[in-house]
């Protein structure tokens, strides 16, 4: 048998069918049973298919370890302007977001601005080794195991979300050059001049 879908649901059709092909189908499971293997794999392939964090998204919240083991809750931060940067030590350009990333930190502190660091090292120390060469005055996290990377699903590194003080993503930004610097501060101040 064969089947076809109906408007009322499956109906079962019977029609000649050349010997191979006949034994091959005759082989295949009900459709209940292919039903429920194609929703198996929906929900496995689940985390995949989430759409990645977009401007106009509420930021989630990273909960974190911090290097000294510490739990570091991005809630902390509430009330703040907060440009969430994702690294890696491999990450050629990280090289540089780092020292300027800690310059806009120092430079809007007072003004109610955080930079956060989420650094997706598999190896901590490869990433405290970078940051020995590279200290910053920020917060940062470690996710070896790419939580957050799973969660905010950045497209390339390094990557950052611009987010205002009642929590919202209001701009996503992939790679560095130094001429990417002068439009990020205007957001910066932009969204530092707004109140929550």
């Amino acid at each position: 048998p064969i089947f076809r879908c109906m408007s009322h649901g499956l109906t079962e059709v019977t029609a000649p069918m050349p010997g191979a092909l006949s034994s091959r189908i005759g082989r295949l499971p009900r459709p209940e049973i292919l039903v429920r293997r194609l929703l198996f794999a929906v929900l496995l392939s689940w985390p995949s298919m989430l759409p990645a964090v977009q401007p106009g998204d509420a930021a989630p919240v990273v909960i974190a370890p911090q290097e000294d083991g510490e739990t570091f809750d991005m809630a902390s931060l509430a009330g703040r302007v907060v440009y969430v940067d994702f690294w890696a030590s491999w990450c050629a350009p990280c090289r540089k977001t780092l020292p300027a990333f800690d310059q806009l930190h120092q430079r809007y502190d007072e003004r109610g601005f955080t930079v956060l660091g989420v650094n997706l090292d598999r190896r901590r120390a490869e990433a405290l080794r970078m940051l020995s060469r590279i200290p910053v005055g920020f917060p940062m996290v470690f996710d070896p195991e790419g939580e957050w990377a799973r969660v905010y699903d950045p497209p390339g590194m390094p990557s950052g979300y611009l987010v205002d003080r009642r929590g919202v993503v209001r701009y996503r930004h992939v790679g560095y050059s130094e001429t990417d610097l002068p439009d990020l501060i205007k957001k910066i101040e932009k969204l530092l001049e707004e109140t929550s």
